[in-house]
């Protein structure tokens, strides 16, 4: 019986990609580089934070360690500039929340993004009172897929992990979960890689909302 869920974000809850693109090439030419990336591109890019975005440009391309820190400053300062301005909030989502808030799950978000950066996004698209709190990754504490956000979530808001779900769209979130020892529903709309190794280790695989609703509705009488 799920009795709490905890939502992943970009990817899962809203659709948020095209602002990191733009926050992305921006700031490739600001640092003076002549590539960049359309949504398809950025989506083999993101996973487990900023750092790792750029991690992931730089990975087959000469960089010194500086040009590295640069463009980490510069895509993390884009990166809260334009958040949000094309975002939307997938279809059916809020719908979706607010049916399952009317029936007294509790509702939480757990994401990489900066945990200041969460919190206004979440304000924006969802208002304050739809989740009953929102995290995310705070300097210096480990990032998914350690579970130590998940942990905390679960201790500061006295959870049993027998009682609650996570959801997400990645293989990130689905080793979140695992390493967690929370039920995890993997959803197909967003930003992942759906291959069937990655699919064998969720425990429900879910392409739409209403399916979503139906999973959780059965196991929450």
């Amino acid at each position: 019986m799920y009795k709490a869920i905890l939502f992943d974000l970009d990817g899962t809850i809203l659709h948020s990609i095209s602002d990191i693109t733009t926050a992305l090439n921006i700031s490739l030419k600001t640092c003076g580089y002549d590539f960049c990336y359309d949504d398809e591109g950025t989506k083999k890019l993101i996973g487990m934070g900023a750092y790792n975005i750029v991690a992931r440009v730089f990975a087959n391309r000469q960089h010194t360690s500086h040009e590295f820190e640069r463009l980490l400053e510069v895509f993390s300062i884009n990166y809260k500039i334009h958040q949000g301005e094309k975002a939307t909030p997938y279809q059916g989502v809020i719908t979706l929340l607010n049916d399952l808030k009317t029936r007294g799950i509790r509702l939480f978000v757990a994401s990489n993004k900066p945990d200041h950066l969460a919190k206004i996004i979440v304000s924006k698209f969802f208002g304050n009172d739809i989740f009953e709190a929102v995290y995310g990754h705070e300097a210096g504490k480990p990032e998914k897929p350690h579970p130590y956000l998940v942990s905390h979530l679960l201790a500061t808001f006295h959870l049993e992990a027998s009682e609650t779900l996570f959801v997400g769209d990645s293989d990130v979130d689905v080793m979140t979960a695992n390493n967690s020892n929370l039920d995890v529903a993997l959803v197909t709309w967003g930003y992942g890689n759906y291959i069937k190794s990655l699919k064998k280790q969720a425990t429900y695989v879910v392409d739409t909302i209403s399916e979503l609703e139906s999973i959780v509705m059965s196991k929450s009488n």
